[in-house]
């Protein structure tokens, strides 16, 4: 079933969804067995490699930089376009779209999820009156229930504050609405508080990762596993810090896939043929999206941050196949110091298949999740067991990433200073994937950040995101709050942000 039809029809709110379900249509078959269900949710409720979730996020973390040169020079609306988002401006939908973005409509993620949200709602209320297997049905809905998990929990570490918000308590913190069927009513839906809204995560992602752990299907890379959804539990947990329950769920994603990727086995660094975000590398559980998720308007010149590149040892091997420093022959077409290899952005099949996407959820997330787990343990109970397995989790992906010859494993250290390596590890290996960096900021604490702006060639502005800045809260699109009167902004700074 098309996606544009589903989504047009029930999102307006044209019928009802079980009055369009009975209709006849002559382009459409009308859906009745658990294989047209599981189309529907595959159309509607995944995204696809035109899906642009939030692009705004890979303009606001401390990754990425502005750039200004000749290169760019007869190219402004490059720096412009998206400078409010880069600048943390209280409403920079709006002052992205008067300088002429293009991607203003991609902006309104709260439209984006819900209308995917609304797709795994349709499948989950009927499929299990669809004509089908109960293996096919215990999958799908697997995929359904663990897909609206992961949309609840973006939505959620977008338009609210993090779970452990230092200034409040998640049952008094305005979360998100919780939608959890497909039906249409006039009454129109409350923020749920954060609390809420996590329960539900968990209480979904306790499903999926039941009805997926039935069959446990070799299901392709496009579509969520048994495997995924334990990596989500993961991270969610580790939102919650619930820190055994981060690694209960760590270590069930690295039984069944421990892989790394060997850099020092890479070869010809091209991030075509050999993916780093997508089906070609063995760390995938799953791939979806659009590569320009990460380069909205103004790719080229923001880009990789000397704040990001800093945070590497000189012999760290993804500073020349994650990313490097542009080369000379390229200076006159890039006014960047540095080029991203990770996301290429090409979406076109290679000779083998293979296809870069805009996120993927890869094992390497699961071994620094556990890890960071391990530490808390450490850090809060002194459990010198628990650093010793964190420095085996670390120690075990750096040794993919450096030289055998270079390679020197880490030491227990303080529980603090194991902290801080553990989360400049993550930074250094998720960078430009989802929205890592954005969110891992809001759970430390929403620390100070500043952003370069070059306006124009050699004039530098420095824009500060104060520590726990309302900024780091996504306001909520104004057209939704126009639609909906029942829900209240989020907090926002008063007037413009000005340089310092």
């Amino acid at each position: 079933m098309k996606k544009s039809i589903v989504v047009a029809v029930l999102a307006l709110g044209l019928v009802s969804c079980k009055k369009f379900l009975a209709e006849q249509s002559q382009s459409d078959v009308i859906p009745k067995t658990t294989k047209d269900f599981g189309e529907i949710l595959y159309t509607n409720g995944y995204p696809d490699n035109h899906s642009l979730m939030q692009p705004y996020i890979a303009l606001m973390s401390d990754d990425i930089q502005c750039y200004n040169g000749v290169a760019v020079a007869d190219q402004q609306i490059t720096i412009t376009a998206n400078a409010g988002a880069f600048q943390w401006q209280p409403n920079f939908i709006d002052v992205c779209a008067r300088a002429g973005s293009p991607d203003k409509a991609n902006f309104n993620s709260w439209t984006t999820y819900y209308q995917l949200i609304l797709g795994t709602n349709i499948a989950l209320q009927y499929l299990d009156k669809s004509n089908g297997s109960a293996a096919e049905k215990a999958m799908y809905k697997g995929e359904a229930f663990t897909l609206r998990a992961f949309y609840h929990f973006m939505l959620v570490n977008l338009y609210a504050k993090p779970y452990n918000d230092s200034t409040t308590t998640p049952d008094q913190s305005p979360g998100v609405p919780l939608k959890l069927n497909a039906d249409l009513t006039d009454k129109l839906p409350v923020r749920n508080s954060v609390k809420e809204v996590y329960a539900q995560i968990t209480s979904d992602l306790d499903s999926g990762i039941y009805y997926l752990g039935l069959n446990k299907t070799d299901q392709k890379l496009f579509r969520v596993s048994h495997v995924a959804a334990h990596l989500l539990a993961s991270r969610v947990y580790l939102y919650m810090e619930q820190w055994n329950k981060v690694i209960e769920n760590a270590d069930y994603v690295l039984s069944y896939h421990p892989q790394l990727m060997d850099l020092s086995k890479w070869g010809d660094p091209d991030a075509f043929d050999k993916p780093i975000v997508g089906i070609g590398n063995v760390e995938t559980l799953w791939y979806y999206g659009s590569m320009t998720e990460q380069a909205p308007t103004g790719a080229g010149v923001y880009t990789v941050s000397h704040d990001l590149a800093n945070n590497y040892e000189p012999n760290d091997l993804r500073t020349s196949i994650y990313f490097g420093p542009v080369p000379d022959v390229w200076k006159p077409w890039f006014s960047a110091d540095f080029v991203d290899f990770k996301n290429s952005g090409n979406t076109t099949p290679n000779a083998s298949g293979q296809i870069n996407m805009g996120s993927s959820w890869r094992s390497s997330e699961a071994y620094l999740n556990r890890a960071e787990a391990y530490i808390q343990l450490y850090k809060t109970k002194g459990d010198g067991t628990a650093a010793q397995k964190a420095l085996n989790s670390l120690n075990t992906l750096r040794a993919k990433r450096f030289d055998p010859s270079s390679f020197t494993p880490w030491a227990i250290r303080p529980a603090a200073e194991m902290l801080q390596m553990c989360r400049d590890e993550r930074r250094r290996e998720l960078f430009f994937e989802g929205t890592h960096r954005w969110m891992d900021l809001r759970r430390y604490g929403m620390p100070a950040i500043k952003h370069l702006y070059q306006p124009s060639i050699g004039m530098t502005q420095v824009f500060t995101l104060q520590k726990h800045d309302p900024q780091y809260t996504i306001p909520i699109p104004n057209d939704v709050l126009q639609r909906n009167l029942a829900l209240t902004q989020n907090p926002q700074l008063g007037s413009l942000r000005q340089p310092d």
